[in-house]
Parts: structure tokens; C-alpha cells; sequence
């Protein structure tokens, strides 16, 4: 997560506000080999399937709250672009997610138009997997620094999946090696915009509730707004949703469907959505800055723990991600 000089900026989060029961998991400890660290790590990830991470004091978590830091200001430049420049780098889905998604071409819950808008980089431009894709100046002149957070990122992330593989008595480059970076994939470095909620109209989500398609997700938030489903709930139930409250220095980590399918559901890929940020903190607009994780396009995802491990048809990442595309569109 940032540092604490960009949450000292902004509103303070409010402490009337109900939040998520998160786990905070040090980084140092989990990439030093502690049983206690991934042994919560994973109950985490069975429970709500997300929790907090903290970078500090560890040198990979340090060099990423300097990277973040950096990125966000590089960010609000790249998301202030003109329209009719950010319109340019249009991504055009279902062939392709990278570039960027403007505000309001897609619908929440009550069929308005969203709030937010984000630019998504693919992990295998920014490593040399294929060729970059079409980018605005603005963000070319920081690739360095974009390429050597994804690489941080991708080492936060392989400490994740080797803590997980352990406790499912799997060998421990299980999940690493379905997401091997150097290999083709969905992953990317994504940025999002919420827009700031000044008016009572505005007191409504931005984006609707979903889960994440992908295995691991990085997230780095300095205000409030992500909203986490509470156990047992259903989406429907106003009651059910819960803020969580950023932290300097730790990311917040949540599991996707890729995680769920491979484990047979044991962990948990919860439903998430972004609401407007809680208190004073909804008459500022919302950066966000993450990295999602998805397979390598010819993983396979077959189930590898439980009953079903050995009793199912067998398809790769792609096949199995277009699969879940179309039964959403339906």
C-alpha cells in the first residue's frame, strides 16, 4: 500500500463506519518461511478471501510503498488525460480488456450507469512476452517503473501461492508454476478512477458486484470505497456489505476463481464491489492501482485437491475463462 504521506493527504477514513474483520499477513515473515504466517494466510483465504498485507520492514514490500507512492502521482496524470486522447487506447472487449475502459459504459445493480473508469497494461507487454501495446506518452515515458512493480508484484505473489500450496500438502511451485509470467496470460496492471461523490445522487455503487476471474489480486487503495461481502449474505441485503479500511503499507490481497476452481473450493473468491468512499473521504475522487493475476493462457485448470481432483474435463486457462465469459453474458 502507499505510504502513510498519501493517506495523511486525504480525508481520514471515518471510525463510525463498519468494516471487514481482515487478517493483516506480514510479508516478512510469509517470504521467510513462517508456519504461523501462512497457516493464517490460508484461514484467511478459506474466510473471506481477502486480508491485508503488510510491506514494511521487508525489502521487496519496501521498494513496492516507494513504487506506489510514485505511481499514484503518474496515475492521476494518466487518468486526467483529454477524453479524446484516453479514447484512443480504447480497449475492445471480448477480443481484448488492455487500454481504456471509459466511465459509464457499463451498468450496476440498479442498471445505472457506472462511476468509474480504468487502464489496463498487459503483464506480457511490459515483460516482452509480445509486443507493447498501443500506449499514450504519458505512460510510456514510466514504463521502467510500471515493468519493476509488476515484478515486485509477481514476487508478492509467488510468495502467496507457495503459502497456499504448502497448507494444501501440494508441492509448493504448484500454483506458481500455472502462473508462470513468462508465459502468455490476462494478468495486468490495471488503474481505476472512481469519481469523487459530492451530491446525494451520487450515494449509489460504482461498480456492481463481482468476483475476480483471475487468481490473485494486489490491490493498493488509500481511500475507502472497496466493499467486501459478509459471510453468509447475499448481495441484496444492504446490511451485508462491508467497508474495508486501507492501511498505509499493506496491500489488500484477494482470491479469485482460478484459486477456487484449482482447490475445489476450499478457498473463497468473494463478492466485491466499489461503493463511494465512506465520510469527508466522498468529496474526493478515487485512485486505485492493482495488479490482477490470471493463469498462463494453457494452464490447465483442472481441480487438484478433493473429490473432484481426478473427474472432470480437462481445460486450459483460455478455454475455461471464455467459458465463464459467455455463461456471465447470459
Amino acid at each position: 500500500m502507499a505510504s502513510r504521506t498519501l493517506f495523511d493527504a486525504l480525508p481520514p477514513f471515518p471510525d463510525n463506519v463498519v468494516t471487514a474483520p481482515i487478517q493483516t499477513i506480514s510479508l516478512k515473515e510469509l517470504s521467510s518461511g513462517s508456519f504461523d504466517a501462512s497457516k493464517s494466510l490460508f484461514e484467511a483465504c478459506r474466510d473471506l478471501g481477502f486480508f491485508l498485507l503488510d510491506l514494511g520492514d521487508d525489502v521487496i514490500g519496501e521498494q513496492l510503498v516507494g513504487q506506489i507512492d510514485q505511481l499514484f502521482r503518474i496515475s492521476r496524470d494518466i487518468m486526467h488525460l483529454p477524453k479524446e486522447v484516453k479514447i484512443q487506447y480504447a480497449h475492445d472487449p471480448p477480443k481484448s480488456f488492455l487500454g481504456f475502459k471509459p466511465r459509464g459504459i457499463a451498468k450496476t445493480e440498479t442498471n445505472q450507469p457506472d462511476r468509474f473508469e480504468w487502464f489496463n497494461l498487459g503483464q506480457d507487454g511490459l515483460i516482452g512476452n509480445e509486443s507493447l501495446q498501443p500506449l499514450p506518452p504519458t505512460i510510456t515515458e514510466h514504463l521502467p517503473i510500471f515493468a519493476s512493480f509488476l515484478r515486485n508484484g509477481q514476487a508478492v505473489a509467488e510468495a502467496i501461492n507457495v503459502a497456499i500450496a504448502t497448507q494444501l500438502n501440494l508441492p509448493p511451485q504448484t500454483f506458481v508454476s500455472l502462473q508462470d509470467p513468462a508465459k502468455k496470460s490476462g494478468t495486468v496492471v490495471r488503474l481505476i478512477k472512481a469519481d469523487a461523490s459530492p451530491e446525494p445522487e451520487h450515494l449509489r455503487t460504482s461498480m456492481i458486484h463481482h468476483t475476480d476471474f483471475g487468481s490473485i489480486t494486489l490491490l493498493v487503495n488509500v481511500l475507502g470505497g472497496l466493499q467486501i461481502l459478509a459471510k453468509s449474505k447475499t448481495p441484496e441485503d444492504p446490511d451485508a456489505w462491508l467497508y474495508v479500511r486501507p492501511q498505509p503499507k499493506c496491500l489488500i490481497v484477494n482470491m479469485g476463481d482460478a484459486m477456487v476452481k484449482w482447490t475445489g473450493g476450499i478457498l473463497n473468491s468473494n463478492t466485491h464491489r466499489i461503493n463511494f468512499a465512506p465520510g469527508k473521504q466522498r468529496f474526493v475522487e478515487r485512485l486505485s492501482l492493482g495488479i490482477l493475476f490470471r493463469p498462463e493462457r494453457n494452464a490447465s485448470m483442472k481441480t487438484l485437491v478433493g473429490e473432484s481432483a481426478h473427474d472432470e474435463e480437462d481445460l486450459t486457462a483460455w478455454e475455461w475463462e471464455v467459458k465463464k465469459l459467455m455463461a456471465l453474458k447470459r
